[in-house]
């Protein structure tokens, strides 16, 4: 497991891309914001990770929008857990947007 503090915010856009390598859907960055997007004819799911430590997700029948300090990275599980004070929400990328390695 990869633990980055949200203050870290370079390592975390390169961890963020490094772990949706082998996912299908768009990952995208900038000074502010990580973003990953599923394509629209699969699975709908994203994930939004702002540099103050907002973050909003979507999966299948849910969502959540909170703050967050500590972004750890689960490769091998396609895992994000977000902790925050007062949240500890976990990502899981659906397999069906795994992509064969």
């Amino acid at each position: 497991m990869l633990s980055i503090d949200i203050g870290q915010w370079h390592k975390l856009c390169s961890a963020f891309e490094d772990f949706f390598t082998n996912v299908n859907g768009e990952v995208e960055y900038t000074e502010d914001v990580l973003r990953f997007i599923s394509p629209h004819d699969q699975v709908q799911t994203s994930l939004f990770l702002y540099r103050r430590g907002d973050f909003a997700a979507s999966m299948p029948l849910h969502g959540i929008d909170a703050k967050v300090e500590d972004v750890r990275f689960k490769p091998g599980d396609y895992e994000i857990q977000l902790i925050g004070d007062g949240v500890d929400y976990t990502y899981k990328v659906p397999p069906q947007l795994v992509m064969g390695e």
